[in-house]
């Protein structure tokens, strides 16, 4: 196997690594938010104080932090060995430089950053569930329900028995048993798959960020080092997308990569195509190629 093809199999289980860490730290979130709710007042199993609702956002904010930005700060700091691992792989084809450790400190940040950003829209998200629930007296079960189809979408825990096979189906199951579960949890018992949640943004932002991070690295060590030509690598799944299968193997200038990235095709991102390479999901990458 190529040193290329091991760096990119090496992304991959990390960013499958750094995934389903982020799903369990979302079912301990649900599991917190849950408890945090048992202790509001209740009136006939209905929630009434706002005084308690008020109060609550600083608790779901704590919550947030402890669980889900630690688990987030636990995957960003491995991006460091990343960087490592780039430039043992470039090094097999050409003498390249590394960058330095303030730029992969920054890189970090601005990874950071945007988990942060979301931590706060969703703090709004549940905060605000919380206080309208307790000021229209909604019942103290529909409203643990919402809070935690808000954090995991149709992965929310449940007190079926059938449910929770289902949910387990869909988040560990092959492509065909997870489709199943999925359309089985949507008929039978109303849940949304497509609305929004913090799970479905943050799996998706776990993938990017690693592999925007890998990407601004080996652009960087590419243009210090000087290389001119790009190699666009990486493997290819059932769902990769036709532009990547296209375009994989082959090696551009940096003018022909403005060019053929000027187009457009399904689930592109926008940005430098040197970071968002296919767009969202994506497991290709760019090389810097050094021609005799």
């Amino acid at each position: 196997m190529s040193a290329e093809s091991e760096y990119s199999d090496l992304l991959d289980r990390l960013a499958d690594k750094h995934q389903e860490r982020i799903a369990a730290a979302l079912q301990e979130l649900e599991e917190r938010v849950a408890k945090l709710m048992a202790t509001a007042p209740l009136t006939d199993g209905n929630l009434f104080d706002l005084e308690w609702a008020l109060a609550a956002r600083s608790e779901i904010r704590s919550i947030i932090d402890e669980v889900y930005l630690a688990e987030v700060q636990a995957s960003i700091r491995q991006y460091r060995k990343v960087s490592e691992s780039a430039l043992a792989m470039l090094q097999n084809y050409g003498d390249f430089i590394a960058v330095e450790s303030s730029v992969i400190t920054q890189l970090q940040r601005l990874s950071f950053q945007g988990f942060e950003a979301i931590a706060a829209e969703y703090l709004d998200i549940l905060a605000t569930e919380v206080y309208q629930s307790t000021l229209t007296g909604r019942a103290f079960n529909e409203s643990v329900k919402n809070l935690s189809q808000s954090i995991n979408g149709i992965y929310i825990s449940s007190d079926s028995v059938e449910a929770q096979k289902l949910v387990d189906i869909a988040a560990n199951g092959s492509a065909a048993q997870k489709a199943a579960a999925v359309e089985k949890l949507q008929r039978l018992y109303g849940r949304d798959a497509t609305g929004r949640n913090l799970r479905r943004y943050s799996v998706q932002m776990m993938q990017d960020s690693l592999m925007q991070f890998d990407a601004s690295i080996n652009t960087a060590i590419g243009k210090e080092s000087g290389a001119e030509k790009w190699k666009y690598y990486g493997s290819s799944i059932r769902d990769t997308r036709s532009f990547c299968r296209k375009h994989q193997g082959q090696t551009f200038t940096t003018e022909e990569i403005a060019q053929t990235w000027s187009g457009s095709w399904a689930g592109k991102a926008p940005g430098d195509p040197f970071i968002v390479r296919g767009g969202y999901n994506c497991r290709h990458h760019f090389r810097p190629v050094f021609e005799e």
